[in-house]
């Protein structure tokens, strides 16, 4: 399933899939962005999360912070050209 979210006014789509024991991943990506996320990040994509809503959650939260980091490090770049 795919689902178009926002964050700090950039779009973040968010694809979910069930994997054979019945768990849930989900990963996201940001149009303009090369980042690829790996669905679970620091665990074993093996266990994956209990619900779909839990798997989405989680990968949006990783969005968000991926796009918190983008934009610090955007920020203290221009900072250094001043």
């Amino acid at each position: 399933m795919t689902e178009t979210c926002y964050s700090k006014g950039q779009k973040v789509i968010l694809v979910t899939s069930q994997i054979k024991n019945g768990n849930w991943l989900c990963t996201f990506s940001i149009p303009g962005f090369s980042h690829l996320d790996g669905g679970l990040h620091g665990q074993d994509s093996s266990k994956g999360h209990k619900t779909e809503w839990e798997a989405r959650t989680n990968a949006f939260q990783r969005a968000k912070l991926f796009l918190d980091r983008s934009q610090d490090m955007t920020q203290g770049h221009i900072a250094e050209r001043t």
